[in-house]
């Protein structure tokens, strides 16, 4: 009995080192299963310098875009995980199918890209800018609302008991705090995940965009975040050529980026915005006729050495290759 014991050690080391060895020969991972994605950023762009906190927002409008999207980043690599799809449910085309059909698209095609649903203010789920699209989904990492001038009038165009828009920062801050306030209700009672809620606002000489991020920094308390709030600020007309009294993109970057610091918050959770077209036409009114992609480029440039960090494309997929191909875009990210 005493030799059985003593020999036991040497029994189970003689079972346990086969299991080892096919332990070690088995493969990590069928090719099927979900990478392993790191979590996600805390701020909507890291801290750092120039190329390093440049995290781009990408508009998404429907399906189609993200095969594109896909190819580009298969062609030149220059996407990176802390980059956010921007899914547009205003877009006049989406419902609720393609919605679903982009979000499931991206999950397969970018699992690790942080997702933003970019909602309008309207009060029915099946047309387009509903203010409440995609809270019962698991996937996008926020929600914010496009504060401008059109979507209040096409919200207005179905709910007769809205006012008209109003352009004073006191009526338009006090109104905006309150839509945000029910958006955010709303996300919390769908309980999905969603993590974050924002805005984004046109950008206003007069208005004070610090003072917004404290309204939103306040409607994200109650999801258990401190200064958390997301503010894309509409900074497109900044890339045109210059004419009057319009500033640049750098002045009106470093500007806002100054208010944030005023009102001590979160400069990193701040997005300005390009908008552009690869047939852009410089004489032409509107932002997104008038800058091409290599005025595009030169934006970018200008918003960085401003401070700025995140930025949104308003960009059509094929604009966006073209500007994946300009000198300044591959000095900034190069192949990934």
């Amino acid at each position: 009995m005493p030799d059985s014991h003593r020999c036991l050690p040497w029994m189970a080391a003689a079972l346990i080192v086969p299991v080892l060895a096919l332990i070690a020969a088995a493969p990590e991972g069928s090719s099927g299963d979900p990478p392993a994605c790191p979590a996600p950023p805390y701020q909507l762009a890291p801290q750092g310098k120039g190329a390093a906190r440049f995290t781009m927002l990408i508009r998404v409008n429907k399906p189609s875009n993200v095969g594109t999207y896909a190819r580009l980043q298969a062609t030149y690599g220059q996407l990176r995980q802390r980059d956010v799809f921007v899914v547009n449910t205003r877009w006049k085309g989406t419902s609720p199918g393609v919605q679903d059909a982009i979000l499931s698209r991206l999950r397969n095609s970018f699992p690790c890209n942080r997702v933003i649903a970019l909602n309008g203010l309207g009060a029915d789920p099946r047309r387009p800018g509903y203010a409440l699209s995609l809270t019962d989904s698991a996937q996008p990492w926020a929600v914010i609302l496009d504060w401008e001038r059109e979507d209040w009038a096409h919200a207005r165009a179905t709910n007769h008991r809205m006012s008209r828009w109003k352009q004073g920062f006191g009526r338009s801050v006090h109104r905006l705090g309150s839509w945000i306030g029910r958006v955010a209700h709303g996300v919390r009672a769908s309980d999905a995940g969603i993590q974050k809620v924002g805005a984004a606002p046109g950008f206003f000489s007069d208005w004070r965009y610090g003072r917004i991020a404290r309204m939103l920094d306040r409607r994200n308390r109650r999801f258990g975040h401190r200064r958390a709030g997301i503010q894309v600020v509409g900074t497109q007309a900044s890339c045109m050529k210059r004419r009057g009294d319009l500033k640049g993109m750098r002045r009106i970057a470093h500007r806002l980026l100054r208010d944030y610091r005023r009102h001590h918050r979160k400069r990193r959770n701040l997005a300005v915005e390009i908008s552009f077209s690869n047939h852009g036409r410089t004489k032409r009114h509107l932002p997104i006729r008038a800058v091409n992609e290599s005025r595009a480029s030169s934006c970018l440039r200008a918003a960085l050495a401003g401070g700025a960090g995140a930025v949104l494309f308003w960009a059509s997929p094929d604009s966006m290759w073209a500007l994946a191909q300009t000198h300044h875009f591959r000095k900034l990210r190069h192949r990934h």
